[in-house]
């Protein structure tokens, strides 16, 4: 999948959103898009993708999202990742659910073809308020690893997790995020904290920072990643 594809799968997404909005409601969605490009000695060229819809009913709440990275520097290809995520959550009361979660993450550079898991288990919201959401998670799940150039393995994982949600004003919102995915083999976790603050009407700037921890890496890749990026944000 080139990153260009990507993009395409990004305004498809958005399309299906504006059906779902006239269906079916509560629902949240948005569609960001950074880029930071040079020219002159060097000519480099960064885009930076997500896509985060969530969709509730009585007792389920969706949420998806899909990420997506490219950078190029002198028509080389420096960077290329791709991330899709699912989790379903049953509502079990106000405050407790059941969850289902599948991920998919497609790093071109990490020495790795693909990483696919999924998991299930039992999460909880430690705190709820107007402005403020704190929740926890665990459970287990498999992990199938898949090596460039090398074996492909399966392994059981557990996972624990939390996410906060923080409308600090009318005009902004923190969230933050951290997961583990503790196997056998290997350990992936990923950390993610963004600061949106609005412009105008359902346009916001995002201030983002994302760090990866793999606990075993193939030689010569390093074992954790970290992103920085400023995105606009529209949403629905």
């Amino acid at each position: 999948m080139k990153f260009t594809q990507a993009l395409l799968v990004l305004a498809v997404l958005a399309a299906h959103v504006q059906i779902v909005q006239a269906q079916e409601d509560p629902f949240a969605a948005s569609v960001s898009l950074g880029y930071v490009g040079t020219t002159g000695n060097t000519d480099t060229t960064t885009f930076n993708s997500e896509a985060l819809l969530t969709l509730r009913s009585e007792d389920w709440t969706h949420n998806g999202k899909f990420q997506a990275l490219g950078s190029q520097e002198n028509s080389t290809t420096k960077a290329e990742r791709y991330y899709l995520e699912d989790k379903s959550d049953y509502n079990l009361d106000a405050d407790q659910y059941l969850y289902l979660k599948g991920s998919y993450l497609d790093d071109r550079f990490s020495g790795y073809g693909y990483q696919a898991t999924g998991t299930a288990g039992y999460g909880r919201y430690l705190l709820r308020s107007d402005n403020l959401t704190l929740q926890g998670f665990g459970g287990a799940g498999y992990r199938q690893n898949d090596i460039i150039n090398g074996p492909s393995a399966g392994e059981g994982i557990v996972t624990v997790g939390e996410k906060l949600d923080w409308v600090i004003s009318s005009n902004a919102k923190l969230v933050q995020s951290f997961t583990s995915d503790i196997g056998e083999q290997l350990s992936i976790s990923f950390f993610e904290l963004g600061l949106e603050t609005n412009i105008v009407g359902h346009i916001t700037t995002k201030i983002a920072f994302q760090a990866r921890n793999i606990s075993e890496v193939p030689v010569g890749k390093k074992k954790t990643d970290t992103q920085t990026s400023v995105s606009l944000v529209y949403s629905f």
